[in-house]
């Protein structure tokens, strides 16, 4: 049988419990998040049962970029038969814009009209770590969900995961991805 000094065993034993220490440190720290922004007093504008035609599309979108509407979150629903849902968020003080273009949009297409909802928060969370670390969605839809407040829309991207809730479960839902996330929520304005 082999003898190997105290020294060495004590040595490697070290190395080891060092490296060990080290990841662990690691894993505590990636979480896929690396900051959180808020930004309150957001609008959600949905127009449901939209024909899902490009040329009309297109002219929603350009109208609202001709009218200086800054649009974010913006998702489409997978096309239901012939028609599609479209949900965007934006500054609650450009509302009244989309509402005056309400009308110039039901002249393209009847049936478009607006459902509206004003009061809104936005939660963003970021973090390249994202781009390949699996369940940081889900870590953040169960962080909103022990808090009871209801998510009225989720996009993300690869780095991104924003999170629609209202304005008076905003505190809430921060307090939840803080703790989750350690993260210190940065306000926008």
């Amino acid at each position: 049988m082999p003898h190997f000094s105290s020294a060495v065993r004590t040595t490697d034993y070290t190395i080891w419990e060092t490296l060990f220490d080290e990841l662990r440190k690691e894993v505590l720290i990636m979480n896929g998040v690396s900051r959180m922004t808020v930004c309150e007093d957001v609008a959600l504008v949905t127009f449901h049962k939209v024909p899902n035609e490009l040329s009309l599309i297109t002219k929603i979108f350009t109208e609202f970029a001709k009218a200086q509407i800054n649009l974010d979150m913006i998702s489409q629903t997978a096309p239901q038969g012939h028609f599609i849902d479209i949900s965007f968020t934006l500054p609650s003080d450009q509302l009244m814009k989309v509402l005056e273009l309400a009308g110039k949009f039901r002249e393209m297409h009847s049936a478009l009209k607006p459902m509206i909802s004003n009061g809104n928060c936005k939660l963003q969370l970021y973090g390249e770590e994202m781009k390949t670390m699996y369940g940081v969605a889900a870590s953040a839809i169960e962080a909103i969900a022990e808090t009871n407040v209801e998510l009225a829309l989720i996009t993300t991207s690869e780095v991104d995961i924003s999170l629609l809730v209202t304005q008076p479960h905003c505190s809430e839902a921060i307090e939840s991805l803080v703790k989750t996330f350690k993260v210190k929520a940065e306000y926008l304005v």
